[in-house]
């Protein structure tokens, strides 16, 4: 049986999820847009739910995320699991 889960950051504040977002044109000039969340392993509070997470976003880092791109500092390191004491789970 599967149960609801109330997930958040224990500070209460909004959270914000890594995320890719394209829009492009088919073949018919038909614009598409996508977009995808991405996930990584679980921390200690979501792995008895389940086995990837939302990877969460720290507001310090909304703009680095959202840069179109520097090739010096890619934001890979920002691909990570959040610490689990900033973690919230409820039932």
């Amino acid at each position: 049986m599967k149960r609801p889960f109330a997930i958040g950051l224990k500070s209460g504040e909004p959270l914000a999820f890594a995320g890719l977002w394209e829009s492009w044109r088919s073949k018919d000039r038909e614009a598409l847009e996508t977009f995808t969340i991405l996930t990584t392993d679980p921390n200690e509070v979501m792995e008895p739910i389940h086995n990837r997470m939302p990877m969460i976003l720290e507001a310090k880092d909304y703009d680095r995320w959202l840069d179109a791109g520097d090739p010096a500092r890619p934001p890979v390191d920002l691909l990570r699991p959040t610490l689990p004491n900033r973690c919230s789970l409820g039932r």
